[in-house]
Parts: structure tokens; sequence; C-alpha cells
């Protein structure tokens, strides 16, 4: 009952979409009838309801295409005569009616030469090979779908490319070479999907199908029919939906899921019914029939398979035909109509014996292309070495030349490494040198701040000296005596053994001024209006000498010093927060 709910859920949609349909066909129809519109938008309309009556079938496609052409020889536009009589191949092509569809293709084939059209010659020559491919003519086939993909590749014409390797991928395939034929489906389909041509994808992804069923692996190739039926879907091809339906079918019935493959057969039957595709229909019935031989449904069994029979018969598919024969046989049989059955196995063993010859004529003409295709493997493989040893030798002279060029850049590069590495080792060595003389500078420096610092102290010591000295005869005047003697005696001594004090000064300020040169520079030019006196404050600053120090020095008081140190803070733009000796520290 299931297959029955199926196909009334098929037929109920068809009903949705026949308002749609018909409307865009009507609108298409007119368009390419009327007499106002331009012979470029006529044709283009024809070209396009031709694409759209596929949908119901290769003969109305054909009519229409028989139309276009009248139209396109009317109008002595030669390309457009070209396009319908391709057209009208093509639809011959999906009948199987293979010889008419080579007689059109090699009528399209002259007038394309003609028309000196590079892209539409490789198109056709590809057409014409799949033609050949499909009358078992293998060595023609061969030879055609080379010549197309060479000049697809020439002119870089990415979908004919992808269809002449899907073309090789089907020679190969009957050849029983499934993995050379793999490697060309799948090179096909990478070009197709990175090219975005969706529309063709459903009739790779089937092939690819076909190969894995093939090698017996049976999820493989349920993927890739699945795959192949979902985008058929997408781009509204009923005909490889119906395909695809068919080869899952087929595929779910190998691995025992019955039920499911008569789902998918009854919704192939359905389709190739509707598109009156009858080779796919005839193969289809007979899938369905050897299920319901497989499920013991006798009855249903011999209906399809009669039903296969009878259309094989009209299309000519030995193949089919033996297939459908056999069926019928086992069918009869276990109905018990046994000479029924006999009669269809007589028949299924005639078909066989015709077909094995033919097979054996096939095998023949496969044995004949292997030879031939390995003879031009050979000669091409000689003349690729020729090739290969000339481009060596010319590789070789210009690796010679680079090798020559290599070694001068190299020994250029070294002597000019050399020359800056001694440039870099002479700059250290003077770096070297004046490092050490700064560090004698400095360690000279530091000596002469010591003696200067001890000079310092020596002149205050001595300032404090003169003033206690002057206390002290003070005090003598008012002694007497012996005791005033004494005094003056030891008084006496003290002073031979002291420096004078203006003498000491007068030489310190002479170094000071010497070791301060550079630092009052630096002083003068960052700060206008420093006084002498305020120059040398900073220098005994610098020297960390105290208030007092300074004051003596000076010959001030420590609160004058003090007073000094304020007034030189505001000229050196400083706060009352920064430390006054740190900063001339810095500079």
């Amino acid at each position: 009952m299931k297959r029955y709910f199926t196909v009334l859920g098929l037929l109920l949609f068809t009903i949705g979409q026949l308002q749609g349909q018909s409307n865009v066909q009507d609108s298409l129809l007119l368009k390419f009838n009327s007499t106002v519109e331009a012979d470029s938008i006529r044709f283009e309309a024809g070209q396009a309801l031709a694409r759209f009556n596929m949908r119901f079938g290769p003969d109305s496609s054909r009519s229409t295409g028989n139309k276009l052409l009248s139209f396109a020889q009317h109008t002595g536009n030669k390309a457009w005569e070209a396009d319908a009589i391709k057209w009208i191949g093509i639809t011959h092509a999906q009948q199987g009616q293979y010889a008419e569809a080579r007689d059109f293709f090699l009528r399209n084939y002259e007038l394309v030469q003609e028309l000196g059209d590079d892209r539409a010659i490789a198109i056709i020559l590809g057409n014409i090979g799949t033609v050949f491919y499909e009358m078992g003519n293998y060595p023609q086939a061969q030879d055609y779908i080379l010549k197309s993909l060479k000049l697809a590749e020439k002119i870089n014409d990415g979908p004919t490319i992808s269809r002449a390797l899907n073309n090789l991928g089907n020679v190969h395939n009957d050849l029983k070479d499934f993995d050379t034929s793999l490697n060309y489906y799948q090179k096909s389909l990478s070009i197709k999907e990175k090219m975005g041509l969706k529309e063709s994808l459903p009739h790779v992804h089937n092939n690819i199908g076909l190969i894995h069923s093939y090698q017996q692996k049976h999820d493989l190739a349920i993927a890739s029919f699945n795959e192949s039926v979902r985008i058929a879907i997408e781009v509204s091809d009923p005909i490889s939906e119906a395909r695809g339906y068919s080869n899952l079918g087929a595929e779910y019935s190998k691995i025992k899921n019955y039920e499911k493959a008569l789902e998918l057969h009854d919704k192939a039957v359905a389709l190739k019914t509707k598109l009156n595709d009858r080779d796919g229909l005839a193969s289809t019935l007979v899938y369905r029939g050897r299920t319901y031989l497989r499920t013991g449904q006798w009855a249903n069994a011999r209906e399809d398979c009669l039903r296969g029979k009878n259309i094989s018969e009209t299309t000519g598919h030995s193949l089919l035909l033996q297939e459908a024969c056999s069926c019928l046989s086992q069918a009869y049989k276990n109905l018990g109509n046994y000479s029924a059955s006999l009669a269809y196995h007589e028949r299924f063993s005639q078909l066989k014996d015709t077909l094995f010859n033919a097979e054996r004529t096939q095998e023949i003409t496969r044995a004949e292309m292997n030879y031939a295709f390995e003879k031009k493997q050979l000669a091409d493989s000689i003349n690729f070495h020729k090739q290969q040893a000339a481009q060596q030798v010319a590789y070789e002279r210009q690796l010679n030349k680079q090798n020559t060029k290599f070694y001068i850049l190299l020994i250029v590069s070294l002597a000019v490494i050399g020359f800056l590495t001694f440039l870099y080792y002479k700059y250290r060595q003077n770096l070297k040198l004046k490092k050490v003389e700064n560090q004698l500078l400095n360690t000279e420096i530091e000596f002469k701040k010591k003696d200067l610092t001890t000079m310092a102290v020596n002149i205050s010591n001595n300032q404090e000296w003169a003033e206690s000295l002057g206390e002290r005869l003070n005090s003598l005047k008012a002694a007497t005596g012996r005791k005033r003697q004494k005094e003056l005696e030891l008084l006496e001594e003290e002073i031979k053994n002291k420096i004078w004090v203006n003498k000491d000064s007068d030489d310190f300020y002479k170094k000071v001024d010497e070791l301060s040169s550079s630092f009052y520079a630096r002083l003068n030019d960052r700060f206008d209006g420093l006084t002498k006196t305020e120059v040398r404050l900073c220098s005994f600053i610098k020297l960390n000498l105290n208030t007092k120090q300074i004051a003596t020095l000076q010959n001030i008081n420590p609160s004058s010093v003090k007073m000094s140190r304020n007034r030189l803070r505001k000229k050196l733009h400083l706060t009352p927060e920064d430390d006054l000796s740190a900063f001339l520290q810095t500079l």
C-alpha cells in the first residue's frame, strides 16, 4: 500500500504545480511567437521554452527545438541555427536515440567550425564523444572527448573541462578501470563545485555512486546517490532526481532493505512516467520487479517486468530486455505458469547468447582501444622524455649561470662583511679607548673634587682658627707676666704652622673654576641671569659642602647663604619641595 500512497502524493503535488508551470510555459510561448518582439528576445524565449519543456519529456522539448531551428534559419543567424540543432540532438540523446543525436551533433560541429567559436567547438566535440560512448565505440568516444578536453584547457573553459573529465570517467568505467574512472569523476566534481556549476552536480554524484556500487561500497554509494537527489531537487532537475531514486532503490535492494528499495522505486517510476522517460522507466520497472521477486510478490514482479519488457522491445535495449525476461521466467514459475516461465527462460538464453557475442566484440574493441591508448601513451612518453631532456639541459645551463652569479655575489658579500667587521672592530676599540679615557677623566675629576672638598674644609678651618686667634689676642691683652709670655710663644709657633687663608682661598677658587668650567657653561646655557657668585654657589653645593662651610668660604653669615640658596632656587625654577642639591647633581 505504501507505494500507492507515494504515487498519490506525487500526483497531488503535480496538480498543485500545474497551474504555475502552465503560466510560465504560456508566457514563454507568447513571447516566442510575438512578431513585435526583437528577434534576439524571441530566440532567447524559445530556448528557455525548450529547456522548460524538457520537464514534460524529450518529445515536447524537441518539438519546441524544431520550431526554434526554423526560426533561426528564417533569420539567417548561423549561431542560433547551431544552438537549435545542438538542442535537438540533446533531446534525441535523452531518449537513447544515439544515431539521431550523433547526426545532429555533427551538423552542429560543421556550423561552429565555420563560425570559429572555440568554446562551442569544445562543447560539441564532447557531445559527439558521449554519443559514441553510448553506442559502444570507445576509441571514437575517447578521441572526441580528448579533443574537447584539449581545446577547453587551451581556452580555460572550466565547465567544458569538467564535462570532458566526467565523460572520460564514463569510458574508463565501461572498461572496468574503476579507480581511474573515480579519479576522473572526482576531478570533474571538484571543478564544478569551485565554479558553482550546481546544475551539473547531480550527474557527477550519480556517477561516483555507481562506481562505489560496483566496488561494493554500499554506504558510499547511497551517500552519493542521496547527494545527487538533494541537489537535483534544489536545481529543479526531475530527470536527475528520478535517476537518483532509481539507483538508490537498486542499492537498498542489494543490502536487503526491500521496504526502502520499493519506496524509492515508486518515486522513480512516478517521476519517469510523468517525464515520459521511456528508457529510464523501463530500467526502473525491471529493478522494482526484481525487488518484488526477492520479497515474494510474484504478481507485482510479473506486472513490472512485463511493462519493462514491452518498453525495452521498442527502445532496443537488449541488456534490459534480457533482465526482464529472466525476471518474468522466475515470476511465472512461482505463479505456477510453467509454460510461460519456460518460454521466457528460452528467450532469456537466446538474448544471453546474443549479448555474450556482443560483449566479446565489445571486449575486442576494448582491447583494441587499450592497445591504441597504450601506443599513444608510449609515443607521448617518448616525446615527453625528449622535451624533458631538452628542458633539463636548458635548466642546467640556467643553473650554471645562476651559480656563477651566486658565487660572485657571495665573494662581494664576504668582502663587504669583512670590511664592515673591520670597521666594527675599530669602532669597538675606539669605544673601549674612550671608555678608559672617560674612566681616567672621571677618576681625575673625582680626585680633584675630593681635593677641592678637602681644601674647602681646610680653608673653613683656617678661617675659624683665624677668628679664634682674634679672641685669643683679646685675652692676651689682659694677661701679664710669664703667663702672657708663654701664651705669646705658643701663639707664634701656631701661626708659623698655619697657611694664610687668603692665599689658600685664591688657589681654591681658581681650581673650582677650572674644574667646573663645563658645569658653568651648562648652567649659563639653561638659565639666564646667574651671577658669578651664584654660579660658584652651585659648584659648592655640587661638591656637597654644607651651609657653614660655604659661609666660611664666602666670608658671610650662614643666614646669608640660606638666602642666597633661596634666590638661586627661584632662578633655577625650582619649587620649595625640590631638592636643590639633587637637581644640581643631574647637570
